[in-house]
């Protein structure tokens, strides 16, 4: 039975959850099971822990050494094996990524099932490409950088539109008030037909509404349609944290603080996000408070 791959980083948590979980109900400890492989502790724990890929000879050693014989079952996951070994879109279509954590929350965007943003700009995946030129202009971003950076969010856009997943966009109001260049009645319209689409909705909280937690500053979380927990996605001008519950683990660049405990830091966030759909406007509402400040505008 071949499994639908959802991109090669979920694929790869989806696996690696699978082994560690095998693991546990033998009972065995990662020195036992490599010992018994006859394989070094360090490969067995870079198969089981997801920074290593795992060859179809070696997974299937480790699943019948696991008790696992059912062929549909051999083959569901020789083919999960395969798929994450596969390269992202982006590698694929040339995009060089170098900030470590923006990359894996691009391996776990391409497999979500629902992506949830709080902002208090137009978020990545709604802006046109004025809008981010003009961001990343503000930003002091060279701009041989920008003009890559426009055409990678305008593949993320698409890759996104392509698959379609439930989208939950909360905004606060200073993202459309703000001024940016001469931009903003085009990207405000921008804003009203894709809230028109039944996988979108858009939140609008209004100044007043006063001070809430999304003050501390934006961040996405990630859902999806298989066993995986969510993921959480923080991002600032100098640093980007990716924050991944079902392994407890935290990606981050070079010199980023750690937290204690990943999986309650998203937690958290789950919290906040539903505290801000709570005090936000409803989709209709909101679409209407845009369609409003454009008719200011112009």
């Amino acid at each position: 039975m071949e499994s639908s791959s959802h991109g090669p980083a979920v694929e790869r948590a989806l696996l690696t959850a699978e082994l560690r979980r095998l693991r546990q109900i033998s009972g065995k400890r990662q020195q036992d099971v490599a010992r018994d492989c006859e394989w070094s502790v360090s490969k067995f724990t870079r198969i089981e822990n997801g920074t290593s890929p795992v060859t179809k000879t070696d997974l299937e050693a480790l699943l019948r050494y696991y008790g696992v014989t059912d062929p549909d079952i051999l083959a569901e996951w020789t083919a999960r094996a395969r798929h994450a070994r596969e390269k992202g879109w982006w590698e694929n279509e040339g995009f060089e990524v170098t900030d470590r954590a923006f990359e894996a929350y691009l391996g776990y965007e391409e497999g979500a099932s629902s992506i949830r943003t709080y902002q208090f700009a137009i978020p990545g995946l709604l802006q046109v490409p004025k809008y981010t030129r003009i961001l990343l202009e503000a930003y002091r971003v060279s701009p041989e950088v920008i003009e890559r950076q426009i055409r990678l969010r305008q593949e993320r856009q698409r890759h996104v539109a392509d698959r379609s997943p439930e989208q939950v966009y909360i905004l606060d109001e200073s993202a459309l008030v703000r001024p940016v260049g001469d931009v903003m009645p085009e990207q405000l319209r921008h804003l009203v037909n894709v809230a028109r689409k039944p996988n979108v909705a858009i939140h609008v909280i209004p100044f007043s509404r006063g001070l809430h937690t999304g003050l501390r500053g934006p961040f996405v979380l990630l859902g999806f349609d298989v066993s995986l927990d969510s993921v959480l996605y923080l991002e600032s001008a100098r640093r980007s944290d990716l924050f991944i519950a079902e392994t407890k683990e935290q990606v981050s660049n070079p010199g980023t603080p750690t937290v204690d405990n990943p999986s309650e830091e998203v937690g958290m966030y789950e919290d906040d996000f539903s505290h801000l759909l709570e005090i936000s406007l409803a989709p209709d509402e909101s679409v209407k408070y845009i369609e409003k400040v454009v008719r200011d505008l112009n």
